[in-house]
């Protein structure tokens, strides 16, 4: 009787085993997608070849499709995560504080690429929420010298604490590389360069208004005396305190990145800067994206963020527009400005796509601009197209750009692409001290 009632569990074991299997062969998703929940892009059915069953990957392969195409893989790696993070003892604000991970978006090649040499990330040396060398808090009157610049939290009981701290020396490395960028433009022609913070950064002023009273930086002073006349630097830290003290939505909560919004006053003052009458955001015509959980979420997956869960705002460009990927300083394939299948940040141009990009504005201006930047680019590029005729855009991280095939160097695509301006716009994690910085950059000049 055992023997029997053993075989018939197995029997029915294998049958339902099997019957999932043939439905997952038959309706499972059959192509690569990039999931938005998991922040990555899942397996898709391998493709059979005599070169991958003499390797041995095709099982390795089909069992990536099969764990990611699983049903209910959704609902199933949510409710594991809620479980777990019901016994998590970090505080909210310590899940706020954790690294965001992009959506990488697989590229859609024409021409074959190298893979670039791999380099590891140098970041300015952050110290959060703690004195300098054990010191206390400075008073915010006290006169900060030394070899060093910082940006400063400022708390309403008159001490601050150092949320960045900037060295002489890697400043002077940024502003040699700033200074050869300015070299690469006709008479007339501007760098405009804003390093911004992160929401990381941001949400320890913006959400604790009860006892934070401002920010500071002393590193774009430090910075704007050692470059050239035709280099403009701009303060994010002056710039946002204002809008954070009003409880303006210009960041996100769970997503690293800056909102719309945010981008906006950006833009805004750079272009005021260079002497340009901007159009008010109110022109636009906008959508809002609500429930949006980004990239720091995503990093963990705490359900305790979906109770901070944000929206985008998305403004659309006065004009119609378009945007093409660009090779060898040639377009390529076609792109999104706006990208409404989209439900998160890459509702904006769909996502960072290399070599180079550039979007065409439909306006008559004379004039065109290279923005260098990470993804905090791609949501304010859309506000830059009023004031030139082509936007092109470089993120020069090793995801998106290959020198193979950019086919030529920053130099040869100013002179081509005839550029006028430059906009440097970084997050603080590709900012001062950074490889962004320090080596790709002045990398891909020539």
């Amino acid at each position: 009787m055992r023997r029997k009632l053993s075989f018939l569990v197995t029997l029915w074991w294998i049958i339902l085993c099997g019957v999932i299997g043939v439905c997952m062969l038959l309706f499972a998703n059959r192509t690569p997608i990039v999931s938005e929940q998991e922040n990555r892009t899942l397996a898709g059915m391998p493709q059979l070849s005599l070169e991958s069953m003499q390797k041995g990957e095709i099982s390795e392969q089909f069992e990536s499709f099969l764990t990611d195409q699983f049903f209910l893989r959704s609902d199933i790696v949510d409710g594991m995560n809620s479980l777990k993070h019901l016994f998590s003892a970090l505080t909210v604000d310590d899940l706020l504080n954790e690294e965001g991970e992009e959506v990488f978006v697989p590229q859609i090649e024409d021409a074959q690429t190298e893979t670039a040499e791999e380099l590891t990330e140098i970041t300015a040396q952050e110290i959060t929420q703690e004195t300098i060398d054990g010191e206390t808090p400075l008073t915010s009157d006290e006169t900060v010298t030394g070899d060093v610049a910082r940006v400063w939290l400022e708390h309403k009981d008159g001490t601050k604490d150092a949320l960045f701290t900037y060295t002489k020396e890697d400043i002077q490395k940024a502003a040699d590389v700033i200074n050869t960028y300015a070299g690469l433009l006709p008479v007339g022609g501007t760098v405009h360069v804003m390093l911004v913070p992160r929401a990381q950064t941001v949400n320890k002023f913006a959400l604790h208004l009860d006892t934070e009273s401002g920010w500071s930086s002393e590193m774009e002073t430090a910075l704007e005396t050692l470059l050239s006349s035709n280099v403009q630097v701009y303060n994010p830290y002056e710039l946002f305190q204002s809008a954070i003290l009003d409880g303006e939505y210009i960041y996100f909560r769970t997503d690293h990145h800056w909102t719309a919004r945010g981008a906006y006053l950006a833009a805004d003052a750079m272009l005021k800067g260079d002497g340009y009458q901007t159009i008010p955001l109110s022109d636009y015509q906008q959508k809002t994206i609500d429930g949006y959980l980004g990239s720091i979420y995503l990093h963990g997956r705490n359900a305790k963020l979906k109770e901070l869960a944000d929206e985008i705002e998305v403004f659309y460009p006065l004009l119609p527009a378009e945007s093409f990927r660009v090779s060898n300083a040639y377009k390529k394939n076609q792109l999104p400005v706006i990208d409404d299948t989209q439900t998160n940040y890459l509702v904006f141009l769909g996502g960072t796509s290399g070599p180079y990009r550039v979007l065409e504005s439909g306006y008559h201006t004379g004039r065109n601009m290279l923005m260098v930047c990470d993804s905090f680019g791609n949501s304010i590029a859309p506000f830059l197209l009023p004031y030139y005729d082509d936007v092109y855009m470089v993120d020069f991280r090793d995801e998106y750009y290959t020198r193979a095939d950019a086919r030529a160097g920053v130099k040869d695509y100013v002179r081509r692409l005839s550029i006028d301006d430059i906009y440097i716009v970084l997050s603080e994690t590709n900012g001062i001290g950074s490889i962004y910085l320090n080596k790709l950059m002045p990398g891909n000049i020539n």
